[in-house]
């Protein structure tokens, strides 16, 4: 994802913050080539340093079985808003979305 660097976050602190506020998230991976995608609720810790995410998969849920040897994408993103082009100050410009997203 393309962040311009006024909006990146170095910050662990924040990004724990942000993660524990925002708790329910995206896991991403991909088999044979598709992505595969589940909503989850997480737990958020840190341990020496590194950024501890933990949750459940339902047993019937075969996405469980192909996170174990795949690089793994969580999203987890709030608040979010539709900015309209009346609010501002010249015609010119386009609608956008308002959003945080914390990427791990």
């Amino acid at each position: 994802m393309y962040t311009p660097k006024l909006f990146n976050n170095d910050d662990i602190t924040k990004a724990i913050s942000f993660m524990k506020k925002f708790s329910f998230a995206t896991i991403i991976t991909s088999y044979n080539g598709k992505p595969i995608a589940t909503h989850l609720p997480f737990v958020i810790t840190e341990r020496n340093g590194e950024i501890i995410l933990t949750s459940h998969f339902s047993k019937s849920n075969n996405h469980s079985k192909k996170i174990q040897f795949e690089e793994i994408l969580v999203i987890f993103t709030e608040p979010h808003a539709y900015i309209s082009p009346k609010l501002y100050d010249k015609k010119e410009n386009v609608p956008t979305w308002n959003y945080v997203s914390e990427h791990t």
